[in-house]
């Protein structure tokens, strides 16, 4: 079971790494919308606003995951309660986005299923 829940962790870092990148080009997108006249400055700027508290959110995320110790949970349940609750407690003194737990809360499950099956 230990080595379930390192291997869950590391590929969690993949995902988030993955959620990353999304958000990048999402920023990249809106980018070109906005320079191609397509979106007006007060909607880039807006969702400008948004990808980068995601990609903050996402940051804090990922320091919950590198200092989280595998061992110290007796089952990946409960390793994915703490990884949940740790991040909400970030959300909420953070003001970081809703929308990016959604998110996260996804890969947690993804995550889980393909190590448990």
């Amino acid at each position: 079971m230990r080595q379930s829940k390192k291997h869950y962790l590391q590929i969690l870092e993949v995902e988030m790494e993955d959620l990353r990148e999304d958000l990048e080009l999402m920023i990249e997108e809106c980018r070109k919308n906005y320079q191609s006249e397509k979106i007006t400055e007060h909607v880039f700027l807006a969702n400008l606003t948004l990808f980068r508290n995601e990609l903050l959110g996402l940051d804090e995320f990922f320091r919950i995951v590198d200092t989280t110790e595998c061992d110290s949970f007796e089952t990946l349940e409960t390793m994915m309660d703490y990884l949940r609750n740790r991040f909400r407690e970030k959300m909420s003194t953070g003001g970081l986005a809703e929308a990016l737990y959604i998110c996260i809360e996804r890969k947690l499950n993804k995550v889980a299923r393909y190590v448990t099956q």
